[in-house]
């Protein structure tokens, strides 16, 4: 077998210890409450149906490890380790040993092969979507702890995506006929909190599992978390403001004045970059065919005003053209940033002298430029109706682009007219999202140019998918070189800052508010230790297990 590669392993190992040192050694005892939007609290623990995955995943049942994309690295959970084979036809898992399920009944390799093959039949319970996507061709057992997968052809990425299938114990699921409309009403759990104490239609209370174990470290510390119903984002405010719940997740509108200022030692909030957001430019047709207009659009757009105006500084404004966003800032290379640096920054300026040097004129007096060819510029930013914040974004760009003397206006659309027309490339420009909020910095790149995604996703439709790019995305799937896969990184940003088929706008900002009055230790500026996305099961597994009572 060969190992990991030493970058790999090396961060896993520093991941394995995830508690942060301020919360080293704290005596266990205590509650964290936390909100789910929803319309009642079923008794449905069942992690592989989805229905209350909130309350179940990363608490009554751990993943095998975390990508931990804040740091770059590689929490270990039920596993200790995984190894790719020689050949990359297959990977093999090792289990923690000693593992138990919160009735004592032993975690081992005849669980995980039972879980792993329960999506072979049927697609519904292939969470990790890697049957449906005929990665693999058979599981085996190869000890008590030990695990083979086998695939049908070279692959390295599966490791990307094994932390969405979770074990369960076979003695309790092997017995069930049905496993999706199975409500599990007395869970067998892996994770820290698996012991039901309360189900009512407004709040589910969990407290810890008897045989956790990293129970002789003293985790968890918390007792319990108890999981409350609120029907919308206006009745969550109210309750963090009156100190009612300790970790928000959603949007709240001024947040210094409205939820910090009333109390600053207790509330507060981080909101590190998530998803980038970008203009997709219909590459296709004039204007967004000369490279010298799209250069000019980047430049002529104000991001840090854009971000602060329409979305209370709450985003990050983007300083690079690479197409990656700050989520994967460990990925980026510093010298292609600064190489290609000045087409993020604002300069109205540049952007009238590189259209005038490129042939555009205002031929008719009007006050806005026409094509070279002398055919009238006016476009549309698409949008959907209902995103009022980023509606403003694009009116803004509108009023930023009508200052260099291009017209354009905000076309608002229904959801099926805007996914039409994202996924089809029937646009002239529409303002969306993008994959780099997903494990690795290559998801982002296959949405971007693979031509199998053309027609399937709002990302690549802007016309500069090419095989030669797909092939690129699909090397780096079936290698596990970090020096290469760096290579193909590089190559794909400076593709992309080269040749701007999309503007990049602002990294979005991950929701997250804390309340310390009865509950310590979450992530901060300070001490990032984590990304803080509660509905992730990896994450929020992360954050549980560094918090400690008050």
């Amino acid at each position: 077998m060969k190992k990991l590669s030493s970058v790999i392993a090396i961060s896993a190992l520093a991941a394995g210890i995830s508690i942060s040192a301020d919360a080293a050694d704290h005596a266990q005892g205590g509650t964290l409450t936390v909100p789910l939007i929803t319309t009642t609290f079923i008794e449905d623990f069942n992690p592989l149906n989805g229905v209350q995955a909130d309350v179940v995943t990363g608490t009554m049942y751990e993943p095998l490890w975390i990508y931990n994309t804040q740091k770059g690295n590689i929490d270990f959970r039920l596993a200790e380790k995984f190894e790719y084979a020689d050949d990359k036809m297959s990977i093999i898992i090792d289990l923690r040993k000693g593992l138990t399920w919160s009735d004592g009944e032993a975690l081992d390799a005849d669980d995980l092969v039972f879980s792993l093959n329960l999506g072979k039949d049927d697609a519904k319970l292939d969470l990790a979507g890697q049957w449906t996507n005929g990665v693999i061709k058979n599981i085996e057992k190869l000890s008590a702890t030990r695990a083979k997968v086998n695939f049908n052809e070279v692959n390295t990425t599966i490791d990307w995506y094994l932390p969405a299938m979770w074990v369960v114990p076979q003695h309790v699921f092997s017995t069930v006929e049905d496993k999706i409309l199975f409500t599990n009403p007395n869970p067998v759990g892996s994770g820290p909190i698996t012991e039901v104490k309360a189900v009512k239609t407004n709040q589910i209370e969990v407290c810890r599992n008897p045989h956790y174990y990293k129970a002789d470290q003293g985790l968890p510390y918390l007792d319990c978390i108890k999981f409350r119903q609120y029907s919308d984002n206006s009745q969550i405010l109210p309750a963090l403001m009156n100190d009612e719940i300790d970790w928000g997740s959603n949007f709240v509108a001024d947040i210094d004045k409205t939820y910090v200022k009333p109390s600053p030692k207790t509330h507060g909030y981080w909101y590190p970059a998530n998803d980038l957001w970008n203009m997709y430019l219909n590459t296709r047709k004039a204007p967004f065919n000369d490279i010298n207009f799209r250069k000019a659009f980047s430049t002529a757009i104000d991001r840090e005003t854009i971000v602060d105006l329409a979305a209370y500084g709450y985003p990050t404004a983007e300083d690079t053209v690479v197409g990656l966003g700050q989520l994967h800032a460990t990925s980026m290379n510093s010298s292609i940033n600064k190489k290609y640096a000045d087409l993020a920054k604002y300069n109205p300026k540049a952007s009238k002298a590189l259209l005038k040097k490129a042939g555009y004129k205002d031929i008719d007096g009007d006050g806005y430029l026409e094509n070279p060819d002398g055919s009238v510029i006016d476009f549309e930013i698409l949008i959907p109706a209902g995103w009022t914040d980023v509606v403003q974004m694009v009116q803004m760009t509108t009023e930023y682009l009508d200052d260099i003397g291009i017209k354009s206006s905000t076309k608002l659309v229904d959801w099926s007219a805007y996914d039409s027309a994202a996924k089809d490339g029937t646009y002239d420009v529409v303002f969306n999202w993008s994959a780099t909020n997903q494990v690795a910095a290559i998801n982002a790149y296959r949405e971007y140019y693979h031509p199998a995604r053309v027609g399937q996703i709002w990302h690549a439709g802007h016309g500069m998918a090419s095989d030669a790019l797909g092939a690129l995305v699909d090397e780096y799937g079936v290698i596990d070189d970090p020096k290469r896969r760096q290579e193909i990184l590089d190559e794909l940003m400076t593709f992309t800052a080269e040749n701007l088929p999309f503007i990049a706008v602002m990294s979005n900002a991950t929701w997250f508010q804390y309340n310390t009055t009865r509950v310590e230790g979450f992530p901060n500026a300070e001490n990032p230790y984590v990304r803080p996305v509660f509905y992730d099961g990896g994450t929020k597994l992360i954050v549980f297990e560094n918090l400690y009572s008050k």
